[in-house]
């Protein structure tokens, strides 16, 4: 089932319209079949109607037209399935949940933990994370179950744009995060996960994403400033009392918390002091002690308390510039004292974020300027890609709760009217989010500059029905285009090609 789509290609069944051609439809009929006698001994009646709903989830990805041909997975039909969970269980969740029965041991028979290719994976997340959200009900005193790691990386990837490795790692420690919460028991060293990636490719995002499926309070901070405030009062305790506010000042929830260090690259980089010291390894040396697991002395409202650290989920995070200058320097003396010939080769490779990511280790970090003590404690390494222009226009429209779904939404109740995003405006947003540098990040301020004349006027707009965002109001050059009728639509097409600006009085 993972290939339905390319099977059904070959069969000719490759436009929604087939549906009407007599005999056509009778091909997915087949296949689905095919598939279920591979993975049950006995078939029943109800089991052939639950098939009808497949084939129902099938044709609707085929109608979609926002999923490109080429595009067309079985992840997508759980995607619409998911869909009809949300509208009513009680209407679709005994066919939901036989089929998500087979698709699960139809995936599984080629599927196994050693040769599980990503779409695989991806789709027994995805049929994990269904199951969870919709099937499984706790007792009223069971503790809920821990997450699995393909069923949050399954979440993330609706919400977040590529970055597969990121999410394996944050997902895996999320899961050993929430099993060391339910053993207090016993004691842990805790997970220190490092993300290395340039500026606006998702770090944050995900990080956001977890918070809000786990639950568990978490601080994000800049670490880059406390070495700029020793002589301030600014220490990891204020970190951790952050967390603690967070936490609604219940001190065990907090030590079940995460945190979340963004920019810790630079406080690798050397910053000496009038007195001739490095600041910056003060400051490595204080957090250190939080991430080996300790109890550290926080005071509050004139009163001192003890927070244990030893079951914290911390999380690091920076860009790491000039990193695979150290990458390089490691490679040639390694091959220098080998003996080896050709590395030259390799080091004239292209220093790209798989380069990276096959050397990057704990001496590279020791190299860019993290403590020994420190960087032994990192238990996972993940690089994140930078975005190019088709992630980034991706990441305008494919994610839930996705921009311009957000501002389509926010139009639609100020006015009851359609937002429509043409392809040229998304590719001109991609365009100038690259140019700004700051990653997705930018998309926000783009896309809200290109609407907020449109969020402006059209609550006062009679009978609007749409407002086309163009390139040239990305780019400010022009204005949203205003649809009320067909008649008026087809006025102000002229006024457009005409390059003149309309007014009510217009028409």
């Amino acid at each position: 089932m993972i290939n339905i789509f390319r099977e059904m290609e070959n069969a000719g069944v490759t436009e929604a319209a087939v549906r009407l051609q007599e005999g056509r439809t009778q091909a997915v009929t087949e296949y689905i079949l095919k598939r279920l006698v591979l993975v049950c001994e006995d078939i029943r009646v109800t089991d052939v109607d639950a098939l009808s709903y497949l084939e129902i989830l099938f044709y609707r990805v085929l109608e979609d037209s926002r999923i490109a041909r080429k595009d067309r997975a079985l992840i997508h039909i759980l995607a619409k399935m998911e869909e009809d969970l949300e509208f009513s269980t009680r209407i679709f969740g005994e066919r939901a949940g036989f089929i998500l029965d087979f698709l699960e041991a139809d995936t599984l028979i080629k599927a196994t933990s050693k040769t599980a290719n990503e779409a695989e994976k991806e789709v027994l997340g995805k049929i994990l994370y269904i199951r969870r959200t919709f099937f499984e009900e706790a007792g009223v005193e069971a503790a809920p179950q821990v997450r699995k790691p393909m069923e949050t990386a399954a979440y993330l990837d609706e919400h977040v744009i590529g970055q597969r490795d990121a999410k394996v790692a944050i997902a895996t420690a999320v899961y050993g995060h929430e099993k060391r919460i339910r053993n207090p028991e016993k004691r842990f060293v805790p997970d220190v996960v490092l993300l290395i990636g340039p500026t606006g490719c998702g770090k944050t995002e995900i990080m956001r994403r977890i918070r809000d499926i786990t639950g568990l309070p978490m601080v994000f901070t800049d670490v880059s400033s406390l070495g700029a405030s020793q002589f301030r009062g600014r220490h990891k305790e204020d970190i951790l009392l952050e967390l603690y506010e967070k936490a609604g000042k219940k001190k065990s929830l907090a030590e079940k918390g995460i945190v979340f260090m963004d920019e810790f690259d630079k406080i690798l980089l050397p910053a000496i002091s009038d007195r001739g010291v490095n600041v910056h390894d003060d400051v490595q040396s204080q957090l250190l002690t939080m991430l080996e697991g300790s109890e550290v002395e926080l005071k509050l409202e004139s009163q001192s308390f003890l927070l244990d650290t030893s079951r914290m989920l911390f999380v690091l995070a920076g860009a790491f510039q000039g990193i695979d200058e150290y990458i390089r320097q490691g490679i040639k003396e390694r091959s220098s004292v080998s003996g080896g010939i050709g590395f030259n080769a390799m080091l004239d490779k292209e220093m790209d974020a798989s380069f990276i990511r096959e050397n990057i280790d704990h001496e590279v970090l020791m190299r860019y300027g993290m403590k020994r003590e420190l960087a032994g404690r990192i238990s996972s390494i993940a690089v994140l890609e930078k975005l190019s222009k088709k992630d980034l226009i991706r990441i305008l429209t494919e994610p839930k709760d996705s921009i311009t779904s957000r501002l389509s939404r926010e139009l639609k109740l100020s006015c009851d009217a359609e937002l429509v995003f043409t392809e040229a405006a998304l590719e001109k947003a991609a365009e100038l989010a690259l140019k700004d540098g700051s990653g997705a990040r930018a998309l926000n301020g783009i896309m809200g500059n290109a609407v907020r004349e449109v969020l402006y006027r059209a609550p006062d707009l009679k009978e609007l029905k749409k407002v086309v965002i163009d390139e040239d109001a990305v780019t400010r050059k022009g204005c949203a285009r205003y649809i009320f009728e067909e008649s008026i639509e087809e006025k102000l097409d002229s006024y457009t090609a005409e390059g003149n600006h309309y007014n009510e009085e217009s028409f």
